[in-house]
């Protein structure tokens, strides 16, 4: 099985660690991610963004990896490039993943993901956290309840884990990802190119996978200030994108976790 996920599937991502507290932990998981990768033979592509020469010295010592070393790129526009070059490799199926979640790249979850496409013939996966317990408490409850508005925007009863992060795709879904613009291009350009592949008619498919969040990066963002902000902008802006006409104080009306 091991030597059949690396000929069907390959990963791309993008990195930025600086020398700040936040990226040393989120850097020891990139390194993991990438280094379970290898094991089961999947080639990766990583666009990164100005990393610190020691993980630039890393990436570059990894075989399976592809890098493009680009900081002028924004957020949506590295992912879309990390995508076009993995596209070029002869294999079926695109797996995104931010590199922090190390413990998606096992087995068992991409022969999930595989099983999936092969036998329901899916353009697009949104992989499904089996329990969201492990998360930062403020993380979590944002992204539940983004999940439960995106469906809403959706008009379905269908809950996907869009704020989860990974998409894996085939061919004729990454299409949406490499087309994609859109006005603000950040977090949005992995959630809302899922949208329109729906909309289209495409075939989107959710799989529950085995994952849970690393304890050292829970316990460096449960009380940081910092990292609550960018959650909470995340969950106002790409809502935003995404048609949603709430403004910031009425999506604090509704019971939005308030900072602490």
């Amino acid at each position: 099985m091991t030597k059949a996920l690396g000929d069907q599937f390959v990963i791309f991502t993008t990195t930025l660690y600086r020398e700040d507290a936040v990226s040393a932990v989120r850097s020891v998981l990139a390194k993991r991610f990438l280094e379970n990768a290898g094991k089961l033979g999947i080639r990766c592509v990583v666009v990164d963004g100005g990393s610190n020469p020691d993980f630039l010295i890393f990436l570059k010592s990894l075989p399976h990896v592809t890098l493009l070393e680009d900081p002028t790129l924004g957020m949506g526009e590295g992912r879309r490039a990390a995508l076009n070059k993995a596209l070029e490799f002869p294999v079926p199926y695109f797996l995104w993943s931010e590199p922090e979640k190390d413990g998606l790249i096992t087995q068992e979850n991409l022969s999930r993901l595989l099983k999936e496409f092969q036998d329901k013939k899916v353009d697009v996966i949104v992989p499904k956290r089996e329990s969201m317990e492990s998360l930062p408490k403020f993380q979590r409850q944002m992204e539940s309840r983004a999940n439960q508005r995106a469906a809403r925007l959706l008009n379905t009863d269908k809950i996907l884990d869009l704020w989860f992060g990974p998409k894996a795709m085939n061919r004729e879904g990454a299409k949406y990802f490499t087309d994609y613009k859109g006005k603000l291009d950040k977090w949005d350009a992995i959630i809302k190119p899922v949208l329109d592949a729906y909309r289209d008619g495409k075939r989107v498919a959710s799989v529950p996978i085995d994952y849970t969040y690393d304890p050292s990066q829970s316990r460096s963002e449960e009380h940081d200030r910092a990292m609550k902000l960018k959650r909470l902008e995340q969950y106002t802006q790409i809502l935003a994108e995404l048609g949603d006409t709430f403004s910031h104080e009425k999506l604090m009306d509704r019971g939005v976790p308030q900072l602490r």
